[in-house]
C-alpha cells in the first residue's frame, strides 16, 4: 500500500470515527431528551387524573371526568389512564378495554412508596403514578406511544445515517487530495534522484523549495550522502589510477633493462647485476601488491575478521621483530612507561594480524625517514585505554601536508627521495578505525614526528582495592 493511499485510508477512518462519535451523541441525547419530555406527559396526565379523582366526591364523579377526557384536545397517541386504589380495585379507565396490571408493580410501588416506575415494551411507554393525598392513596398508570417523538428520532437517524456516508465520500475525497498535495515534494524528490547517475553525480543535487520542513531535512541528507559518494568514486578513480601507475612504471622499467640487456651479449657480472635490479624491482611490486591486499582486506566486511583478546605488548614485540628481520639496519627503542601487574592492562580484543601489520607500518616509515633509522616507542596502560607513541627524529611533515597523509598514494613534496608507495599509513589509518581507536600526529619538519595510537577498552580494567 503507498503511503498516499495509507494517509487517505487513516484519515478517512479517524474522521469518520468522530464523526459517528458524534452522530451517535446526538442521538443519545436526543433520544433521551425525548423520553424525559414524554414521561413528562404523562406525569402531568396522571397528576391531573388523580386530583380530578380526589376531588371527585364532592364535585366532579368519575363520569364527569370522562367527558373531561373526550373534550381534551391534547390528546396522546393510544393513551391509555387506569386508577387503582390502595386495595389494588380499579376504580377508574378511559379506554373500553382495560390490559391487565401486574400485581407485583402495584404491590412495590404501595410497599416501597416509590413515587414513580417507567416501564417501556417496544413503542408503548408506562408511567405508574403514586398519588397520595389526605389518605385517599391513588395509583394512576398511564401508557401511551410517543408518535410525534419517535417520528422525529427515526428521521433523525435517517439524516445522521445519509450525512455519515456522504462526510465519509467527502473525507476520502479531501484525504487524497490531501495527502497527494502533502507527499508532492516527496515525489519531486524522488524525481531529482532518478535523475542522478554517475555521470551527473558532481553536477545534480536535490533542491527544495522550503528549506526548513523535513523534506528539506531529506533532501539535504540525500545531498550529503551524494557528496560522500562523490568523493569515494573521486578516491576510487584516483586509487586506480595511482595502482595502474605504480605498477606500470617497475614493469616498465623492467622491460626497458631487459630490451638494453638483449641488444648484445653480456658479461656475467652484468648478467648479475641485472638480475639483481630485477629483484629489487620484483620485490618493490610484491610490497606493493601485498599492500593492495591489506587494504582491500581492512575495507572489506568487518564482520569476518576475527577478533581476539591479546597482549598489546606481545603484538608490538612480534612487530618489532618482524620489522628487523626484513630490515636488520633499523633500530627500535622499546619503552613500557610505568608497566602495570595486572595482566588484564595488557590485554584489549583486537585482529592481531592487522594491528601488527599497522605497527610494522608506523615503524618502518619512522625508522626510513630518520638519519639514524630509528624509532622510539613508548606504550601507557590505563584503565581505559592503551596509549601507544611513535617518535622518530627525522625530515618531518610540512603542516599543510598532515591532513593528506592518510589518503592513498600520498607522498609528502621532502619525501620523493626516498622509496615508497603512499600506502602503508592508510592502511594504518583504516586498521585504527576498525578498532574504533584513534591516531594523532605531531611534527615539525628538520625534527622529527610523533604519532599517537589510542586504543580504547570495551570495557574498563577493574582496580583492586588494597584490604
Amino acid at each position: 500500500m503507498k503511503i498516499r493511499t495509507r494517509i487517505a485510508y487513516l484519515f478517512a477512518v479517524i474522521v469518520a470515527s468522530l464523526l459517528l462519535v458524534f452522530s451517535v451523541g446526538i442521538y443519545y441525547f436526543s433520544a433521551d431528551y425525548r423520553e424525559r419530555e414524554f414521561y413528562e406527559r404523562l406525569r402531568e396526565k396522571a397528576i391531573t387524573t388523580a386530583r380530578l379523582l380526589y376531588e371527585s366526591n364532592q364535585k366532579i364523579t368519575p363520569q364527569t371526568l370522562k367527558l373531561i377526557d373526550e373534550q381534551d384536545k391534547v390528546v396522546l397517541f393510544e393513551e391509555k389512564v387506569t386508577v387503582f386504589d390502595d386495595k389494588n380495585t380499579l376504580i377508574y379507565y378511559n379506554h373500553p378495554y382495560p390490559e391487565p396490571i401486574d400485581p407485583h408493580i402495584l404491590s412495590q410501588i404501595y410497599n416501597a412508596r416509590d413515587k414513580e416506575i417507567k416501564r417501556r415494551k417496544g413503542e408503548v411507554e408506562s408511567l405508574y403514578k403514586y398519588y397520595p393525598e389526605k389518605g385517599k392513596n391513588l395509583i394512576v398508570v398511564v401508557t401511551a406511544i410517543d408518535q410525534y417523538g419517535l417520528s422525529k428520532q427515526n428521521f433523525l437517524i435517517t439524516i445522521l445515517s445519509v450525512g455519515w456516508f456522504v462526510g465519509v465520500l467527502v473525507i476520502v475525497f479531501a484525504g487524497w487530495v490531501f495527502a497527494g498535495n502533502a507527499l508532492e515534494p516527496i515525489a519531486d524528490v524522488i524525481f531529482q534522484v532518478e535523475q542522478i547517475d554517475s555521470t551527473t553525480l558532481d553536477k545534480r543535487r536535490v533542491q527544495t523549495e522550503n528549506d526548513k520542513d523535513e523534506i528539506a531535512q531529506l533532501a539535504q541528507t540525500f545531498n550529503r550522502m551524494l557528496d560522500r559518494l562523490q568523493e569515494s568514486f573521486y578516491i576510487q578513480k584516483s586509487f586506480v589510477a595511482n595502482a595502474s601507475h605504480e605498477l606500470r612504471t617497475p614493469l616498465t622499467v623492467m622491460r626497458g633493462q631487459i630490451e638494453v640487456t638483449l641488444l648484445h651479449e653480456r658479461t656475467n657480472q652484468e648478467y648479475v647485476k641485472l638480475l639483481k635490479s630485477l629483484y629489487e624491482d620484483v620485490t618493490g611490486m610484491t610490497d606493493l601488491t601485498n599492500e593492495l591486499l591489506d587494504l582491500a582486506h581492512a575495507s572489506s566486511d568487518l564482520t569476518t575478521l576475527p577478533f581476539e583478546k591479546k597482549r598489546i605488548d606481545e603484538i608490538v614485540l612480534q612487530a618489532e621483530a618482524d620489522l628487523l628481520r626484513k630490515k636488520p639496519d633499523y633500530d627500535v627503542i622499546l619503552d613500557f612507561a610505568e608497566p602495570p601487574e595486572e595482566e588484564e592492562y595488557f590485554e584489549l580484543v583486537v585482529n592481531e594480524r592487522l594491528l601488527k601489520n599497522a605497527f610494522i607500518n608506523i615503524m618502518e616509515n619512522a625508522c626510513k625517514f630518520s638519519p639514524d633509522y630509528t624509532v622510539s616507542i613508548k606504550i601507557f596502560f590505563q584503565e581505559d585505554k592503551i596509549i601507544l607513541q611513535f617518535t622518530d627524529k627525522g625530515i618531518g611533515i610540512p603542516e599543510a601536508e598532515i591532513p593528506y597523509i592518510f589518503e592513498p598514494f600520498f607522498r609528502s613534496k621532502n619525501a620523493n627521495n626516498i622509496s615508497g608507495h603512499g600506502l602503508g599509513l592508510p592502511l594504518t589509518a583504516k586498521i585504527i578505525e576498525i578498532h574504533q581507536g584513534r591516531i594523532q600526529v605531531f611534527s615539525v619538519v628538520n625534527e622529527g614526528t610523533t604519532f599517537i595510537i589510542t586504543l580504547f577498552r570495551k570495557e574498563p580494567v577493574k582496580k583492586e582495592i588494597d584490604k
